[in-house]
């Protein structure tokens, strides 16, 4: 048996679609499993007044019931008069039976009492409408409504619902709206309702109507018309796929149509324009072969053919768009950005730390330091592009939420065109990257630096005033702040402490008073923040996750130097002999985990391989202090490496727990000496 399920209404939301199909496959998997009936393939489809539900293979019957239920042993369930106790009396009560229908049976480990329960299967069919209904009624949306009179909530209005089991309806109702097997067309092109004899039927008859239920087919046919159709030579459609889903997400049966616009427009930066065209109009820009804005469009219909009319409106429309678009840039180009800078005195931030303006005098100081340690001779620049970082936000591009999504490369071009230097302006559009996962991230070490210093104020704030993320709530978006910290360092290469920074953060909160928590305890929980920030970043990039803890847990101060160990521990780790040297490295810390004595005596050194261990300990701790100043992390590792006979040695040789409390102690302490050691870089032992 194959079922089919059609719920139709209004058109809803691009943004709905995806999540409630998601929801559907879920629901009716999650049901159909509970019910005990076995299925074949789940397909979910859907278009802006449609969403679909295809099971196939759904077996004719529920599988019957045949189960025994164990609970507590006869000793327990019972006391020695053999009457039940509580633990019987809770079993029952959970299992629904009385006392006396507990069979006692044994399951090779003793007496337990038990419930056998065995049901017929029911037949499906009796057992869908009440399925099918109970699919529609669970689904939940981002927003809802009530229409008329009825009590029922729904994304949109329903309006009519197509349910089927092969030839037969499948019947039930939902606030007067009956189940049957007729189904409507594409609103304007198609029947207004048209009926069905089977699911097979029913595709046959969408097609007829206008209406491509399968998204992925609609996605690739609005791709492929536009390729077709829609470009001359040597241009191309500018197709971002978040714009395509939503475009794909909002027609039953697409038509792409070229339009165009004033070349006047174009005098305006084409990010801005192709911004307004995206975002406002769901329109696909079209470049030419160098990338350079044209003046045309692609717009896609929900029809079935060409449209002069349609194409007029659009043109219309965005000529209205863009005026207000270069109206709003060259208003902005009549104010310079040192007023930009000064408005930011009036927008709080958050009402505890302050405006916006206090933050960028708070990331300046953090930039300088920065600077200082990475290169003196970009202070200046790095000050400045953080002085703009923030200016247009107080644009009227900005400022009045039409393109906000330009914020930073708006402060780019108007830095350009202020005569600012040219690492200044990119800065000050890269100090927001990476925006998400997968973004690209800056190019310049002024934009590099202010980003870190604008990030971490806004961590280390947050953390200090008790607005800690947790569970799924980040409204000012740490998690994010943290992980694009973290891939800057790393991708700039820059040999900066961690440390230092957030405690510097720390220390001009605490001067100006608005930390609500204690420094040392702010410190803790920001540091502790980043580091599995760290672990997800570096084992994302391709890194063994057991070689990246066994180093990040020993620090993570310099994420420069901790990636270089990483490096370096993964390409020694691979070797036989480092396995061998792990299993070393357990063996001693097992035995010096209780110990804190690190004293030895060396007249109480008796057999060779103790003198040649602790020679060997000497030595070690003597060269690695100076490979570790040199930041020589493989001659570290293959140090440690070549002690493994040494070590071996010792170990078939002596017992260390030596009856004379003096020699096993100081035995244990040439290993603690070693211990210390060889966490210097990783902990070893958490190396699989």
């Amino acid at each position: 048996m194959n079922i089919l399920l059609e719920i139709g209404l209004e058109e809803i939301p691009a943004r709905f679609l995806k999540p409630s199909l998601n929801d559907i496959e879920t629901f009716i998997s999650k049901e159909l499993k509970e019910n005990r009936i076995s299925f074949g393939e789940i397909k979910t489809m859907g278009t802006p007044r449609r969403l679909v539900l295809e099971v196939s293979s759904l077996a004719d019957k529920q599988e019957d019931l045949n189960e025994i239920n164990i609970g507590p042993s006869k000793s327990v369930a019972f006391n020695d008069d053999g009457q039940p106790t509580k633990a019987c009396l809770g079993f029952a009560k959970s299992q629904n039976v009385e006392v006396e229908n507990l069979e006692i049976i044994d399951n090779g480990k003793g007496e337990y009492i038990a419930v056998k329960k065995f049901l017929t299967g029911k037949n499906t069919e009796t057992l869908l409408p009440e399925i099918l209904k109970n699919l529609i009624l669970n689904l939940s949306f981002p927003k809802s409504m009530k229409w008329g009179t009825k009590k029922f909530r729904f994304a949109r209005p329903l309006r009519w619902i197509l349910a089927l089991a092969d030839t037969k309806v499948i019947s039930f109702e939902i606030e007067g709206i009956s189940s049957g097997n007729s189904s409507k067309g594409h609103r304007f092109f198609g029947n207004p309702e048209f009926t069905v004899d089977s699911i097979s039927d029913y595709y046959a008859k969408l097609r007829e109507n206008f209406v491509i239920v399968n998204i992925d087919e609609r996605r690739k046919s609005i791709v492929k018309q536009i390729n077709d159709r829609c470009i001359q030579n040597n241009e191309k459609v500018h197709i971002e796929d978040w714009l395509l889903d939503e475009v794909t997400n909002l027609v039953e049966y697409p038509y792409p149509l070229v339009g165009t616009f004033n070349t006047e427009f174009l005098e305006v930066p084409q990010e801005v324009l192709i911004i307004s065209m995206q975002v406002h109009q769901r329109y696909f820009p079209i470049l030419d072969e160098n990338g350079k804005l044209l003046p045309k469009f692609v717009v896609v219909r929900n029809g079935i053919e060409d449209s002069p009319f349609v194409v007029k409106g659009n043109e219309t429309v965005i000529g209205a768009r863009l005026s207000d678009a270069r109206f709003f840039y060259n208003e902005d180009l009549k104010k310079n950005l040192e007023e930009f800078v000064e408005s930011l005195k009036t927008v709080v931030f958050q009402k505890d730390l302050g405006t916006i303006y206090a933050k960028v005098e708070r990331t300046k100081e953090l930039g300088e330091f920065i600077g200082k340690n990475i290169d003196d001779n970009k202070i200046d620049n790095i000050l400045r592009t953080i002085h703009l970082a923030k200016a247009d936000l107080m644009s009227n591009m900005i400022g009045e939420k039409e393109f906000t999504k330009l914020q930073g490369f708006m402060g780019h071009q108007y830095a350009l065109v202020a005569g600012e230097d040219k690492n200044v302006a990119l800065g000050i559009e890269e100090h927001y990257l990476p925006r998400f996962q997968g973004d690209s991230l800056p190019t310049t070490l002024e934009g590099a630096i202010a980003g870190i210093a604008d990030k971490v104020d806004t961590l280390v704030g947050c953390f200090g005033i008790g607005l800690i993320p947790s569970g799924s709530k980040d409204p000012y978006a740490l998690r994010r702040a943290t992980q694009g910290i973290v891939s800057v360092i790393l991708n700039s290469k820059l040999n900066i402490s961690l440390k230092e920074i957030i405690n510097l953060s720390i220390s001009i909160y605490e001067i100006k008073g608005i930390l609500k928590n204690s420094k040392e305890q702010v410190f803790k929980d920001v540091y502790e923040f980043f580091k599995q920030r760290i672990i997800n970043i570096l084992t994302d990039k391709g890194y063994k996750k057991d070689i990246v803890n066994a180093v990040v847990n020993i620090d993570f101060d310099n994420l420069v130097e901790v990636e270089e160990k990483i490096i370096t521990l993964s390409k020694i780790s691979s070797s036989d002999e480092f396995i061998e040297i792990v299993n070393l490295i357990k063996r001693i810390e097992n035995i010096v985990k209780d110990s804190e004595n690190l004293d030895i005596n060396y007249d109480l050194l008796i057999e060779n391989s103790e003198k040649e261990l602790s020679k060997f300990a000497r030595e070690f701790t003597e060269k690695s202090n100076e490979f570790l100043l040199e930041k020589d992390f493989e001659k570290y590792f293959h140090l440690i490496l070549s002690g493994k006979n040494i070590i071996n040695n010792f170990f078939d040789s002596v017992m260390v727990m030596d009856k004379n409390e003096e020699i096993k102690n100081n035995r244990i302490a040439i290993l603690k000496s070693l211990d210390i050691q060889f966490k210097k870089v990783a902990d070893i032992k958490e190396i699989e």
